[in-house]
């Protein structure tokens, strides 16, 4: 019989210094977002207090409790609801003498493990790699305790220390540095792909969303409607951050009209700055989209909190210009259309499990991609056949017709097309 492997024992522990209702849903996220970690919660420690304690974040009363609950549980993780300074972090460390994280640290751990493209593994580690370096001061503490005796005493002792403190940081920064410089590679042929793409007028529709609304499933959903390939689907899982890597996918109708569909990494509430800038690039994607379709888990009643914190994380990248629709999924989950969340935008009710709403979804998307389209009559040479071909893979042929100085084509295409191939079009008797 195989070993199951045992989970790590952790206590997760919080200062509550907003209202209660925040709070609690800022402490259930971070027990998700451990269970996404594979890390087994067994206890949790929270204290009231206007704010957190400067030096160690809890009150010593409560630091001891946690010492105490540490040894009942015999845990061998402690994760902090917010993210702890350089001095918290080595005092509680020393204090409770067990691994000590904090949400950017989860976050950032999660990221690692499911980064699978060069890209997502650059980005995870640049952002790392900057978390780390203001950090790195208090590993070095133990030296100023430790080293030679002589005539060089403590100074001495801490001057070794301060020099493999440098040593360290240059080490960091040269790593930064050459991530930076090969992720820079990475984007550049990203950016050539999109060159590619707008000058081809391919139009784009970017999924945005908080991390487990649905958008994967929803592309999914999209795509077996036109498409039921099993190595086209994304990959989906019910658990935060599921997936790091942006999937773009094309869908074509029947009326020949094509478009790309892209997934795009999962928001959270305080994502860490250094992933935020880290990925930027994977999210530039984002700003270049003809239209976002922003998911939203309608039946979380934190569903206000999921917009607010996508919304932001838009507003930051310079997208509010784009038009935007809000998809309220797992409407199957809501018992009443009066639940459902207000937004100040076009909205559509969907669910991945009935199906409702993905017809009503395809001709918004069609009524907003292809609006400015042209329906015009084109008399083809037979020696231009070649025309006639691109306008049956890429147009909607209304009807056509053999003539003697060739192929007459009624049909509707895009203002790219007509201006390519304008030249051809009959006028009207």
């Amino acid at each position: 019989m195989e070993k199951q492997e045992t989970k790590t024992k952790a206590i997760v522990v919080g200062v509550n210094h907003t209202t209660d209702e925040l709070f609690n849903y800022q402490l259930q996220e971070l027990i998700a977002l451990c269970e996404a970690r594979d890390i087994e919660v067994v206890d949790s420690l929270v204290q009231n207090l206007p704010h957190p304690n400067n030096a160690t974040y809890l009150g010593s009363g409560k630091l001891e409790e946690l010492k105490n609950l540490k040894d009942i549980y015999d845990a061998e993780l402690i994760v902090f609801i917010e993210e702890l300074s350089p001095i918290q972090l080595r005092n509680i460390g020393n204090y409770l003498d067990v691994e000590i994280i904090d949400r950017t640290m989860l976050i950032l751990e999660i990221f690692e493990t499911r980064a699978k493209t060069i890209e997502a593994k650059l980005q995870v580690e640049i952002a790392n790699l900057k978390y780390m370096l203001p950090r790195l001061v208090g590993s070095y503490v133990h030296l100023s305790r430790t080293g030679g005796g002589g005539g060089g005493g403590a100074g001495a002792r801490r001057g070794s220390g301060e020099t493999k403190l440098e040593e360290d940081r240059r080490h960091i920064e040269r790593r930064i540095y050459k991530a930076s410089d090969e992720l820079e590679k990475v984007v550049i042929a990203r950016k050539t792909s999109r060159k590619s793409r707008a000058s081809n007028e391919i139009k784009t529709v970017a999924f945005v969303g908080y991390t487990n609304a649905g958008k994967s499933s929803t592309m999914n959903t999209l795509l077996t409607m036109f498409d039921k390939e099993a190595e086209k689907q994304v990959f989906v899982k019910d658990m935060l951050f599921a997936t790091l890597e942006t999937s773009t996918r094309a869908i074509k109708l029947p009326t020949n009209e094509e478009f790309l569909i892209t997934d795009t990494v999962g928001f959270v509430s305080n994502l860490p700055h250094h992933l935020i800038e880290s990925f930027k690039s994977t999210l530039e994607e984002i700003k270049e989209a003809s239209l976002i379709v922003h998911v939203v888990d309608a039946s979380s009643p934190y569903s206000n909190l999921h917009i607010k914190t996508t919304n932001d994380v838009l507003n930051s990248l310079g997208c509010s210009h784009i038009d935007t629709v809000y998809l309220l999924n797992k409407a199957d989950l809501v018992p009443n259309a009066i639940f459902l969340p207000k937004v100040d935008k076009d909205s559509i009710v969907v669910s991945n499990k009935t199906k409702e709403g993905f017809d009503e979804l395809l001709t918004y998307i069609k009524g907003k991609l292809f609006a400015n389209t042209v329906k015009a009559k084109f008399l083809i040479p037979y020696q231009n056949g070649e025309v006639f071909n691109i306008f049956k893979e890429k147009a909607n042929i209304h009807s056509f017709t053999y003539e003697n100085e060739g192929i007459l084509v009624d049909v509707t295409l895009s203002n790219h097309l007509y201006n390519l191939y304008k030249k051809y079009e009959k006028p009207e008797n």
